[in-house]
C-alpha cells in the first residue's frame, strides 16, 4: 500500500491526506464528541428536574413539620382507601396502582407496579401537602425501564 501512495502524483497524495484528515474528524465529532454532549446535556436536564423536585419534597417537609396546623385536610369525612383511589387516578397513576388494603382507620398499604417515579413522588407530596397523608414506610425497586418503580407503601392519615 504504501508503494501505491508513493506513486501517486504529489497533488494526488496531498488531496488523498486532505480527505482522510477530513475522515477522522467526521469520525470523532459523529461517533464521539456528538454522543457525549448529548447525553451530558440530558443528564443536565435529570438534574434540574431532580432538584425541582426535592425542592418540592422540601417545601412539603416543611409544611408538615409546622405542626399540622397549615394542613388543608379537605376530606376529613372520606376514607383513606377512596381518597387514595381517587388522587392516584387524577396524578395518573390509577394502572400502576396494583392493591390497596386499610389498616385500621387512619393507615392504608398501597402496592404498585411500574410507576412512573417523578409522578409518584409528585403524588406523595400532593398527598401530605393537601391532605395530610405521610409516608410512614416505602419500598421501591426498579423496573426494567428507566425511570419506572415497583414497591409498596404505607400511609398514614
Amino acid at each position: 500500500m504504501r508503494e501505491w501512495f508513493l506513486g501517486l502524483q504529489p497533488r494526488e497524495r496531498h488531496i488523498l491526506m486532505v480527505g482522510a484528515a477530513a475522515a477522522v474528524v467526521i469520525v470523532i465529532w459523529g461517533f464521539v464528541w456528538l454522543p457525549i454532549s448529548r447525553g451530558s446535556q440530558e443528564l443536565r436536564d435529570a438534574v434540574a428536574d431532580k432538584r425541582l423536585l426535592l425542592s418540592d419534597l422540601r417545601r412539603a417537609e416543611a409544611l408538615g413539620a409546622s405542626g399540622g396546623a397549615s394542613r388543608a385536610v379537605n376530606s376529613a369525612s372520606e376514607s383513606l382507601v377512596v381518597l387514595i383511589d381517587s388522587t392516584s387516578k387524577s396524578a395518573g397513576l390509577a394502572a400502576a396502582v396494583t392493591r390497596t388494603r386499610p389498616d385500621g382507620p387512619d393507615g392504608i398499604s398501597v402496592s404498585f407496579q411500574n410507576a412512573p417515579f417523578d409522578g409518584l413522588l409528585t403524588w406523595l407530596v400532593s398527598l401530605e401537602s393537601e391532605y395530610g397523608v405521610s409516608v410512614e414506610t416505602a419500598s421501591f425497586n426498579g423496573a426494567r425501564e428507566q425511570g419506572l418503580v415497583s414497591g409498596q407503601l404505607f400511609l398514614r392519615r
